[in-house]
C-alpha cells in the first residue's frame, strides 16, 4: 500500500502521482506544478489522496449527471510533469465536474 495523489482533469484525464514528487515550499514560494495541463486535458478539477493496493475506487461525476466508478489500481502512475491517461469518455459538451472516494 502506498499513499498517492490522484489528479483528474475537466476533460476526463487523470494519473497517480507520488507525494515524493512534490518538494516542500516555503512562504512566498511559487508553488509546484502537479499536472501538465493542455488543451486536450483541460484544467485540473480534483486532487484526491488515495491508497494503492487496497481495492479503493474513485467515483467520477460529470456536469451532465453521468457517473462512473474506477478502481484506483487501474490508473497509471506518472510523474508530476507528465500528462495523464483517459479515465472517462465524455459526451459532446460534457465535462468532469467532481470526483470522490
Amino acid at each position: 500500500m502506498a499513499a498517492m495523489a490522484l489528479v483528474i482533469t475537466e476533460n476526463g484525464y487523470g494519473k497517480l502521482v507520488s507525494p515524493d514528487e512534490f518538494r516542500e515550499q516555503k512562504r512566498g514560494g511559487g508553488g509546484v506544478n502537479g499536472y501538465k495541463v493542455s488543451e486536450d486535458s483541460g484544467p485540473v478539477v480534483a486532487v484526491i489522496r488515495v491508497e494503492t493496493g487496497t481495492g479503493e475506487r474513485v467515483l467520477i461525476y460529470t456536469a451532465q449527471g453521468r457517473a462512473i466508478m474506477t478502481p484506483v489500481d487501474e490508473i497509471s502512475e506518472r510523474s508530476r510533469s507528465a500528462g495523464g491517461v483517459k479515465l472517462i469518455n465524455l459526451q459532446e459538451g460534457d465535462k468532469v465536474a467532481d470526483a470522490a472516494m
